[in-house]
């Protein structure tokens, strides 16, 4: 790009500034305190914009959500705390086109559902699997709606290292994007971890470092599909209800969908547990253990949005009864795969 251009965006970025420092002379001190806060969150994310223009308005969605997690926060009586993270310049429809899938009815049809059997000895109160060392680290999907690859290849990473003593795996998620569409998926346009399941049963899946991840929709890589080393023999549905979940989650990490609102964008500490959380499940993740004597019973979840949000990577979310919070176990998407 001409030099000329880069020093006139870079006046005229500027120019933003001092008219909005000029205004916050007369200004609240919230306004001071936000736009402190704006500053310090384009240094952290490296958030660089096209034109004053595009400043303005990141500002104007920046400060809508910065007074959301204030206003949250204030509340002494809430479980979780919202905080300022990489999600906080964009809006809910942004995030929702960018990150999410399509809210679904996520009824499978009764004469196709293949509930298994999460008969346990166990019955403690507490699981952690990541604290048992069978989780993999927290990876980031990017601007791509492939959760549900992550949710699927979690499951699958952790149930290798369980039950075939395959710790430390990183399965390719690009693989499955790029090669699991005649299977039901949709790339970067969302999919159900079901599919990805049934692809990887039927030819195998390669190791990241084979097929990395790009975050964009590819042609599948006729060379490698068919020829990856990690293999599953089938999968199994959870049943509808909590109590299935925490019995599936005694045995293995369960890849599970649920219902993202807006503030969930900002969440980053604490157990999740919103007044209302009423919608269809559009995110997948992965339920890597609980808690149920807390004083607020909760699930503990792998997320794939990067370090960078939550709880390094990871949120708590109140168990609840019956189909759970953000309806996490009142539908028949939620699986484990067999190896």
């Amino acid at each position: 790009m001409n030099n000329k251009i880069l020093l006139l965006g870079a006046i005229a970025l500027t120019g933003v500034f001092v008219l909005l420092a000029t205004q916050n002379q007369a200004a609240p001190n919230s306004e001071s305190v936000t736009l402190d806060a704006f500053k310090s969150f384009r240094v952290i994310y490296n958030k660089n914009y096209l034109s004053a223009s595009e400043l303005e308005y990141r500002l104007s969605v920046f400060r809508q959500n910065f007074e959301l997690i204030e206003r949250h926060n204030a509340d002494s009586t809430s479980t979780y705390t919202l905080g300022v993270n990489q999600f906080t310049d964009m809006t809910y429809e942004e995030l929702k086109a960018k990150y999410l899938g399509a809210e679904e009815n996520f009824q499978i049809p009764e004469e196709i559902q293949n509930f298994g059997d999460f008969t346990s000895f166990d019955d403690d109160n507490e699981v952690d699997w990541t604290a048992k060392g069978v989780v993999h680290a927290v990876k980031n999907q990017a601007r791509c709606g492939s959760c549900w690859a992550f949710s699927a290849n979690g499951a699958l990473e952790s149930a290798l290292a369980i039950f075939k003593g395959q710790k430390d795996l990183d399965i390719a998620e690009q693989e499955l994007v790029d090669c699991s569409r005649k299977y039901g998926n949709q790339g970067c346009n969302g999919g159900l971890m079901h599919y990805a399941f049934a692809y990887i049963r039927d030819k195998g899946i390669n190791n990241s470092d084979k097929y990395p991840y790009r975050a964009v929709d590819q042609t599948c890589k006729a060379g490698l599909s068919g020829k990856g080393p990690h293999h599953l023999t089938g999968f199994k549905q959870v049943q509808p209800g909590v109590d299935n979940i925490v019995a599936a989650a005694r045995i293995q990490p369960v890849a599970v969908a649920f219902y993202v609102q807006n503030d969930f964008f900002q969440y980053k500490s604490g157990v999740y547990n919103p007044a209302t959380c009423p919608g269809r499940p559009n995110h997948a993740v992965l339920v890597t253990g609980f808690k149920l004597n807390a004083d607020l019973p909760f699930f503990t979840i792998k997320n794939s949005w990067g370090t960078a949000w939550g709880d390094k990577g990871y949120f708590k979310i109140a168990k609840r009864t019956g189909s759970g919070t953000c309806n996490l176990a009142g539908h028949s998407w939620n699986y484990v795969p067999t190896v």
